[in-house]
């Protein structure tokens, strides 16, 4: 009776266990990328469309209150000048919080990209031009080859581990026992 305990609890033991080390151990994906497209709505650039795309690393995102990670890399046309991130006035950063993707925040001498507050259907683009002044939305789109989460290579083999662990013990005891049972 004590054996099928023993046995019982182990299993447990070892599924919370592996269970808890998979979930606390991801990698998120290194390289995010998103296109986007800017739509005034107000102002004289109003049936006009400038679109672009913005690469960052989000190893280092937390999860947790207001977060802003740098872009590595951007592209965005605006009334025939390439802005990239090394030519605007800001450093150009993707807003989080909690979590949440927020939108893109940056500035250059003609636009700003503000990031929503709490949400990102209220991220919104501003701009100044000799054209004029005027205001839109921006729509995001997650490129479809963007890698996603997955558990870290030691999560899986320390899985691995604990789980030959449990089975050499499964073994040796039937090994024990037989060798009692013959005697």
């Amino acid at each position: 009776m004590t054996n099928i305990f023993q046995k019982l609890s182990f299993v447990a033991t070892s599924t919370v266990l592996s269970l808890s080390v998979i979930n606390t151990n991801p990698v998120n994906a290194t390289s995010i990328i998103y296109d986007f497209e800017v739509t005034p709505d107000f102002g004289p650039l109003v049936g006009e469309t400038y679109s672009g795309f913005f690469e960052f690393d989000d190893s280092a995102l937390i999860g947790s209150d207001e977060e802003f990670l740098s872009v590595s890399e951007l592209g965005f046309n605006f009334l025939g000048v390439d802005y990239t991130e090394t030519n605007v006035l800001a450093d150009p950063e993707a807003v989080f919080f909690d979590g949440d993707f927020l939108g893109l925040s940056f500035s250059a001498e003609e636009f700003s990209f503000i990031a929503g507050f709490s949400d990102l259907g209220e991220a919104w683009f501003a701009y100044d031009s000799p054209e004029g002044v005027g205001t839109g939305d921006i729509t995001y789109t997650l490129r479809q080859d963007t890698p996603v989460s997955t558990p870290e290579p030691t999560a899986v083999f320390s899985l691995l581990a604990l789980s030959a662990a449990g089975c050499s013990g499964v073994l040796k005891n039937r090994k024990t026992s037989s060798s009692k049972d013959a005697a």
